[in-house]
């Protein structure tokens, strides 16, 4: 008895908790913002950021990492996204084709793990708007002058990107039940640009993201990533 009195409790809970979302409004002036995930990826050549990673283990043990972050789009469409301490060891090395297909150049071990390196391409990817699918049902609004621009996920979920006078301000992956992954974005300067400020944080996986933008000139790993 106390056990489906416990399931009940439960069922009710989940049936309740409120969805993400649900008090945004379709935009009726969306045309022109209606356009493919590549028209809002970033352009650039390269960029670097100071970043800074803080969270916990499912065991409760905290953990932080520092280092560089550094982005490289190449002429022919690939790019290469290498985060490295201040000593210069190398503690993951991503890379994507033209196609946009996958590859890990380098990890170090005690990152080299599947559920890990599937989060860190997630979070990267939304970054970069690649590996998106379709524009889901247009544009939206919360009412306060941000607009909301859904885009479904070719593995699971969604993603809004928020948009605040013509800037991006936040990227937001969710599901229908909660939100996985918040990022704020500040001091974008206009469209196709990297924010000079970025904090990403992961609600399920309780780890957070801080990414803090610098002078590429200054970047003595600036080829690095050359081949």
């Amino acid at each position: 008895m106390r056990y489906f009195l416990f399931v009940s409790i439960v069922v009710l809970a989940i049936g309740c908790a409120p969805r993400p979302y649900k008090d945004l409004k379709l935009h009726e002036n969306n045309s022109s913002l209606l356009l493919p995930a590549s028209n809002y990826a970033p352009k650039f050549e390269k960029i670097l950021y100071s970043c800074n990673v803080k969270g916990r283990t499912p065991f409760g043990k905290r953990f932080s990492l520092s280092g560089l972050l550094f982005f490289k789009q190449f002429a022919d469409g690939s790019e290469r996204v290498v985060f490295q301490n201040q000593m210069g060891i190398t503690y993951f090395d991503f890379g994507w084709d033209q196609s946009g297909g996958f590859r890990v150049h380098q990890i170090i071990t005690q990152m080299d793990k599947p559920a890990l390196v599937k989060t860190l391409k997630k979070d990267i990817e939304l970054l970069l708007f690649k590996n998106l699918g379709p524009m889901d049902s247009g544009i939206f609004t919360d009412g306060t002058g941000k607009e909301y621009l859904r885009f479904e996920l070719k593995e699971k979920g969604f993603v809004y990107y928020v948009f605040e006078k013509g800037n991006i301000v936040g990227i937001e992956n969710a599901d229908e039940k909660r939100k996985v992954v918040v990022m704020a974005l500040s001091e974008a300067k206009g469209a196709n640009t990297f924010a000079q400020k970025i904090s990403m944080k992961h609600l399920r996986a309780h780890f957070t993201i801080d990414l803090n933008r610098i002078q590429e000139e200054n970047n003595p790993e600036a080829d690095a990533t050359e081949e």
